[in-house]
């Protein structure tokens, strides 16, 4: 009796050889994030599966699972036809009955071909052999794999064809396509970008411009947020490619189209969305008290609230049908209003022109109608009643945002991201990496080893084949004078990703 057996397409189309595989006796396992796991034992448990490493079991929850092909494995006959195809030494194969012969020999044309193309895939990984392509807009360079790039590209086009309509903007002669860097991973693009550490993705303001920002596989939709953002920058430099857009409104405006959703069925773009985790930073200051003043926001130079509250104002703004003319026009304004006065500095090889803060906020004023002091608290007041009416938090996702800002900001504030982090677990949160960074602030101190303990189990539990997370907890329960254990897991961490060096590093600590 010819038993079926379980045939997996792993991520890229590669379809996993059958006879190879029972031959090496090699297990496959395809994540729905699109990561493999390939050579490692694995057995079925109750809710999932087991892979067998060296140092340890970890368990794989069904619901992160795509498909698997487990060596040699006996699958029991569903129903009376399978054990009539069966019978006759056939196989169901991409729901299909066919012979054995048949089958083996699709499987054979078409490794072929997708070995080929995931082995090219591998190679793609060094930067030395990126892929390229130039669309209308962009000279995409990259390192994801292609439809993950697809993705992006379609979503950058027609955001760039949204902003141009949406502020008629005149794309100057001879414009060419923007150089755009997509990274596979953020070490990635802080070593081949040259961007310092912290930095999320960057827009080169002058020539020869340049985009780069990194595929985050935890939190794409974070990528996504960054990309708005960042090309946001490169939108408002084609107003005028002379001129340096001031800090307010280039970061708020940026802010704004940052929370925009992208539908990759529809090709559609949604723009004046909630941007969340700015929306919590905006309300914990509200709880503390602290309400920003209209004019201290929009004339200071440099100032991070134009990130949150500049972002919220700008909402408020575009969101209002009597002051959306007005604040374009502002906008528009500051690069070729004639009675605007602008500064101008040597910057690289270009000369740049911009607008200080106290100037911008005598421009705002003109264009807002904002002649007189209580103008000011008019629009003031009835942008701090939007903010309460208007923007509001709808999941766990604005508290992860906000707590992470908190804590990679320079200086961190670690006390306000701990309480954030623990807000968006209280609502639901199932993010591994919340509970990860949460964890690893509660270890920094020293005085909550417990609970950092109890918060990087939970990101185990959530996400079982990060190593990191194992490197950070073998690292708490060495604190704890768990001295096997610590090393059993650390060396477990490098196991699972056995080409992060921060994490081998820890598999060779001694406690």
């Amino acid at each position: 009796m010819q038993a079926l057996l379980r045939i997996v397409v792993i991520s890229l189309g590669l379809l996993v050889p059958f006879a190879a595989a029972q031959e090496a006796g090699n297990d496959f396992l395809l994540l729905k994030d699109g990561r493999v796991i390939v050579g490692k034992k694995l057995t079925r448990a109750e809710g999932g599966l087991k892979l067998t490493f060296k140092n340890g079991e970890v368990f794989v929850p069904q619901e992160l699972i795509e498909d698997c092909l487990i060596a040699g494995e006996l699958l029991a006959p569903a129903s009376e036809e399978e054990k009539a195809q069966i019978a006759k030494g056939n196989v169901r194969f991409e729901g299909k009955w066919m012979s054995v012969k048949q089958r083996d020999a699709l499987i054979a044309k078409r490794n072929k071909e997708r070995t080929d193309a995931f082995k090219a895939l591998e190679a793609r990984k060094e930067w030395r052999n990126r892929a390229k392509q130039t669309t209308k807009h962009f000279a995409f360079e990259y390192t994801l794999p292609d439809k993950v790039f697809d993705n992006y590209r379609d979503l950058m086009e027609t955001y760039f064809e949204t902003f141009i309509k949406d502020w008629k903007i005149s794309l100057p002669r001879d414009l060419g396509p923007l150089l755009v860097c997509l990274h596979i991973d953020y070490d990635a693009m802080i070593q081949i970008g040259g961007a310092g550490q912290g930095v999320l993705g960057y827009f080169k303001f002058i020539e020869p411009m340049e985009l780069n920002f990194y595929h985050d596989r935890l939190d794409p939709e974070f990528t996504q947020e960054v990309m708005f953002h960042e090309t946001n920058h490169y939108l408002q430099k084609l107003i005028d490619l002379d001129f340096s857009m001031p800090h307010f409104p280039g970061e708020s405006l940026a802010e704004f189209y940052g929370a925009s959703k992208w539908d990759p069925v529809k090709k559609k773009l949604s723009t004046g969305l909630i941007l969340e985790g700015r929306l919590c930073e905006v309300q914990s200051d509200i709880d503390s008290g602290n309400w920003r003043k209209l004019s201290e926001l929009v004339s200071t130079d440099g100032d991070y609230d134009h990130y949150t509250w500049g972002w919220s104002l700008v909402h408020f703004l575009m969101s209002t049908p009597a002051y959306s003319k007005k604040f374009r026009e502002f906008v528009n304004a500051l690069p070729a209003g004639k009675d605007v006065k602008r500064e101008g500095s040597q910057v690289g090889s270009e000369y740049l022109k911009t607008v200080e803060g106290k100037e911008v906020w005598r421009v705002f004023q003109k264009y807002l109608g904002l002649e007189k002091p209580e103008q000011v608290e008019a629009l003031q007041g009835e942008w701090y009643a939007y903010i309460k009416s208007n923007l509001k938090l709808v999941s766990a996702r604005g508290f992860e945002e906000a707590a992470r800002n908190a804590s990679g900001m320079y200086p961190p504030r670690p006390i306000k991201a701990k309480r954030l982090f623990q807000t968006a677990i209280e609502m639901g949160s199932k993010n591994p990496q919340t509970y990860y960074r949460y964890g690893k602030l509660l270890l920094e101190d020293g005085g909550e080893v417990d609970k950092g303990i109890e918060m990087l189990r939970k990101a185990i539990e959530l996400d079982p084949l990060n190593g990191s997370y194992y490197g950070e907890l073998g690292r708490a329960l060495g604190r704890k004078g768990q001295k096997d254990e610590a090393k059993r897991l650390r060396q477990l961490g490098a196991e699972i990703d056995p080409d992060d060096p921060w994490i081998t590093i820890l598999g060779l600590e001694d406690d």
